[in-house]
């Protein structure tokens, strides 16, 4: 028989009663022999999970509506699991979590912990130690030091009248540092909940909590070591611990870590995960971190988080970890892990009589803590320039909470520092605290839009002078984007020293094995063989120097960010560059493609979606069949596009093509549709559609690669038969995304463009490149012809203009 012994359950967070139960109860023989299932460890452990997971996912459904993080819906399903709401029934309780059966669920939970640290400690990229902003050195350090500043001296001025139990207690003291800090891979997690990971101020406060982590945890292992030292009882015992803690330090950062390396960049083929065994390996390593840490008296935080932070991270490390770990096994039991805290949790320990003087005391200092850091960062944002709301939101971002600060509370109730009444007060708290923020982060932040009106002149071609200096930034998301973009810019160009070519190269990877996005200029890696980003830039440098007089140049990037927030690196480097013109590969690349069950594909298309909804100048997508080399009309050596073809119905974004056609050296045929019978209605759109058409025109009309061409029809029907009899003579057709739109996307367009294609969109299956050019994709002829799909940055100041590009 095993017991364990008893304790009042008033003074601890785990109350101890005895416990005698048989040591062979693991499996049951099933009910129909006799058994209970639920006094088995495995059948309870069993229910148990699923109870929680089932709970969890329920409650999430409904929580993340109100902008709640999947970090407060476990914890309050721990507190409707708790003594709070259903654990009231002591039958319940008994049957569910007992206290063996919680015992097993605790140390399961506890594994995937110490997992989930490792695999934040290998994505944790310490390159943004490098180089941090000056802002976010004066947020995260002036966020930490202000809230200590704050709360140490109003507890060293309140401590006798304290409870007795916090007065002499060095509870205060480590809450108000835990709660002065900002945990890394808190903060990296709800970002990538709140798709701001790679937003300004996602990169401040991940920077900043970065710092501050760092910091924490080489402070929390020196004070681990001075405890222990000072507990000694010779100096030999204190030189053994030392020298223990040393010597783990020395073998993580010469031997883990020169290890990984070799089998991260060695052992492992360039783009592949970790082999099976390289992957048990790893994960074995983490776990005997964990082990060593704890026995020679230091918490077993520490170890997993220092083997993570000294392996590299990305590919294949930390993408092995996120595919086969995070993915499994972290998923299914962290949420137990906050669960169970959430379960210990017991407010009427809270709403007793005699528990409101230590909850006051202890909500003082929780909230000291929390409105000295707001202060804090808020005071650094505004010293350096930054907008008080963006300060504001910067500051809610480093008050998140999450699992490190519970571990943290369940630590000090582990150690008797804090009794069942701190503990709960302590857990509701940070549920408060996260409850808040991130709805507040949503209402007060909204990164996607500001690019779109942002500046006070549009930044459009049709606007800009024939011979401005054309800006271009090019996405890719991967090599085979390559030669469609290139043969396109080759042939549309034409630069010369009058009229240069600004490319703006941006390769946009999804992230993967690491917790921080990255926007960059691209630097090439020495040694080794060269990267996909290597290639894809070269490709483009090589197009530049085929260009008389140095008219083209190329300035690279390199993007990781989630597919779900790819779209604020396009319009941020869009908006800093000052682009005139987004160029985008269309998801599907070939008609040899459209059988494919590319996992990216629906990502990438999500992407384009987003940038031509916020983008901050026009967007054009590219449409590529790999279908001009088997033209008849592609002769010519140096390029494989050479006749084009500019469907006009009217309307901004048919002027925009226009605007963009022009600038183009082949040959291009102009045709400009018209409805017969149709009475103008002198709309703001129609008079600009003729001034523009007679101003290229009078332009034009001597130069013989450009013909312009009117055709009239009847209705929707009629437009459709020109353009299909038509498109087979050409390697490029160019159209405008809202040209001849109907409904609500074409507010703004003149009356006579929606009727040309009036009814078309029933059909549409890629409404992302408008009524025409979803046609001409989807139409038998796509397999020989290319398509430039072009959208105008929508006039802010037009009736109308912003909701036009609503939805794409």
């Amino acid at each position: 028989m095993a017991a364990v012994a008893n304790m009042s359950s008033e003074a601890t967070v785990k109350p101890l009663a005895a416990a005698c139960y048989d040591n062979n109860l693991v499996n049951s023989q099933g009910m129909f022999l006799g058994d209970q299932p639920l006094r088995f460890a495995l059948p309870l452990l069993l229910v148990q999970v699923s109870v929680i997971l089932v709970l969890s996912a329920a409650a999430h459904v409904v929580l993340r509506r109100l902008g709640q993080s999947r970090f407060v819906t476990h914890m309050l399903v721990g507190v409707f699991l708790g003594p709070t709401v259903l654990g009231r029934s002591e039958s319940v309780r008994g049957v569910l979590f007992s206290d063996r059966g919680t015992y097993i669920l605790e140390s399961v939970s506890l594994v995937a912990l110490i997992l989930f640290l490792f695999s934040m400690g290998v994505k944790t990229d310490l390159s943004l130690l490098r180089r941090p902003s000056g802002r976010a050195v004066a947020v995260g350090i002036t966020g930490a030091l202000v809230p200590l500043a704050v709360t140490l001296p109003v507890f060293q001025a309140l401590q006798p009248s304290l409870p007795d139990d916090l007065r002499g207690s060095s509870l205060i003291t480590e809450l108000a540092v835990r709660l002065s800090l900002s945990s890394f891979p808190v903060i990296a997690d709800a970002l990538s909940d709140l798709d701001l990971l790679n937003t300004d101020l996602g990169r401040i406060a991940l920077t900043a909590s970065l710092i501050t982590d760092v910091t924490s945890w080489g402070l929390r292992a020196c004070s681990a070591a001075v405890f222990l030292v000072s507990e000694a009882s010779s100096p030999a015992f204190t030189a053994k611990i030392l020298a223990s803690f040393v010597a783990f330090v020395l073998f993580v950062a010469f031997v883990a870590r020169p290890a990984g390396r070799y089998i991260a960049y060695r052992r492992t083929p360039a783009g592949a995960l970790l082999s099976e065994g390289s992957f048990v390996v790893v994960v074995i390593a983490a776990l005997l971190s964990a082990l060593v840490t704890d026995a020679i008296g230091f918490k077993y935080m520490i170890g997993p988080m220092m083997l993570g932070l000294a392996l590299p991270g990305g590919m294949p490390i930390g993408a092995t970890m996120t595919e086969r770990l995070d993915s499994f096994f972290i998923a299914l039991f962290l949420p137990v892990y906050m669960a169970l805290s959430g379960y210990r949790t017991d407010l009427s320990e809270v709403t007793k009589e005699e528990a409101s003087e230590k909850w006051c005391a202890l909500e003082l200092f929780v909230a000291l803590c929390v409105s000295g850091k707001l202060v804090g960062c808020v005071a650094a944002g505004l010293f350096f320039a930054m907008p008080f709301r963006d300060a504001a939101v910067l500051a809610l971002m480093l008050n998140i909470r999450g699992i490190v600060e519970v571990a943290a509370i369940n630590n000090w109730g582990d150690t008797m520092k804090a009794t069942a009444e701190h503990y709960s007060i302590l857990t509701l708290s940070m549920v408060l605290i996260t409850a808040v923020s991130t709805p507040l982060i949503k209402l007060l932040y909204d990164p996607s839009g500001q690019f779109a009106g942002a500046g006070k002149h549009r930044r459009t071609m049709e606007e800009a002078r024939p011979s401005a200096d054309l800006r271009v930034l090019v996405c890719l998301f991967n090599e085979d984007h390559a030669a469609p973009l290139i043969d396109l810019l080759e042939a549309s160009s034409g630069p010369s020293r009058e009229s240069p070519v600004s490319l703006i190269v941006l390769h946009l990877t999804e992230l993967v094995g690491s917790a921080a996005a990255v926007l960059k200029p691209h630097r090439r890696r020495t040694g080794g063989d060269p990267t996909p980003s290597d290639r894809i830039v070269n490709a483009f440098r090589h197009l530049a120097e085929q260009q008389p007089d140095c008219s083209m140049t190329v300035s690279p990037y390199v993007a990781q960010a989630p597919y779900s927030s790819m779209h604020h690196d396009v319009c941020s480097l869009a908006h800093g560059r000052k682009a005139s013109l987004i160029l985008l590969p269309f998801h599907i690349m070939s008609s040899s493609l459209l059988g494919n069950n590319n996992a990216n594909t629906n990502a990438i298309r999500s992407v384009n979606r987003a940038v031509l909804r916020y983008a901050p100048c026009s967007v054009a997508i590219m449409v590529d069949h790999g279908l001009a080399a088997g033209s008849a009309c592609a002769t010519a050596a140096n390029s494989l596009l050479q006749r084009a073809a500019l469907y006009f119905l009217g309307g901004p974004d048919d002027r925009e093509a226009l605007a963009y056609a022009a600038r183009m050296p082949l040959a291009l045929t102009v045709v400009r549709f018209k409805l017969r019978n149709w009475v103008g209605m002198g709309g703001r759109d129609e008079v600009r559609d003729e001034e523009v058409l007679h101003d290229f025109w009078t332009r034009h009309r001597d130069n013989d690669r450009v013909v312009y061409v009117e055709k009239t029809v009847e209705d929707a029907e009629g437009t459709s038969s020109v353009v299909r009899s038509m498109s087979e003579k050409f390697d490029l057709l160019i159209v405008g995304r809202r040209g001849g739109c109907s409904g609500d996307d074409l507010e703004g367009s003149s009356s006579s463009a929606a009727a040309l294609t009036s009814g078309l969109s029933e059909w549409s299956e890629f409404p992302e490149l408008g009524v025409l050019g979803d046609m001409l994709a989807s139409a038998d002829f796509a397999s020989k012809v290319s398509i430039l799909v072009i959208q105008q940055q929508p006039d802010k100041n037009a009736a109308g203009g912003a909701s036009s590009a609503i939805n794409p």
